[in-house]
């Protein structure tokens, strides 16, 4: 899955839907290929709201001077019963090679933003997980590409959300990352 994670660090979130649907599509199916031609799109209205929001709470009535927003989105394969996003803000841009400072936030959204549409895979790694279908090899590998999917229409809808923000919104000038927790190595920066 290195190769994926080169796509990622790359800028070639496309590319890296594609070949990851096409990878899952070749495994025996499964509850895990419902992920297969769908998207997050439809959640671009409600996290540009989510975004105005918190950045409106944390400029004016926290009076923090953001250079960084960071999007996560919760242990999704472990915790199937909500699948949410979560969103910090930093004061300063550490090191963008090291996700080491995500940690070290200035900010936290006191709402999340509910993720619909996959509900399905919920069920599918709920299922998953209680019935240990990780003991068969090609349900866990069909599970992992399928986590990658989760995360890579994560941050097609960040990308889309942010390019459609731009020079409307101010979050929308700074940088943004997106990512799913633990999964550090899969986070992707939006500037």
């Amino acid at each position: 899955m290195l190769q994926i994670q080169d796509l990622i660090q790359s800028g070639q979130i496309e590319t890296a839907i594609r070949e990851t649907e096409t990878m899952l599509g070749q495994l025996p199916a499964s509850d895990f290929q419902y992920v297969i031609g769908k998207n997050l799109l439809h959640l671009k209205g409600p996290l540009t709201a989510y975004f105005n929001y918190f950045y409106t709470i944390m400029t004016e009535d926290e009076e923090l001077d953001i250079k960084a927003l960071y999007l996560e989105m919760n242990s999704f394969t472990t915790q199937y019963d909500q699948w949410f996003l979560h969103l910090l803000a930093y004061d300063t841009l550490a090191n963008r090679d090291n996700p080491d400072w995500l940690e070290h936030f200035s900010g936290e959204a006191q709402k999340k933003l509910t993720i619909t549409g996959f509900e399905p895979l919920q069920e599918a790694n709920k299922k998953f997980m209680q019935t240990e279908g990780y003991r068969d090899d090609q349900l866990r590998q069909a599970c992992e590409l399928q986590e990658y999917l989760v995360i890579l229409r994560l941050h097609e809808l960040v990308i889309q959300t942010v390019r459609e923000n731009k020079g409307k919104a101010p979050w929308a000038n700074i940088p943004v990352f997106s990512g799913a927790h633990d999964y550090e190595d899969l986070i992707f920066m939006i500037s």
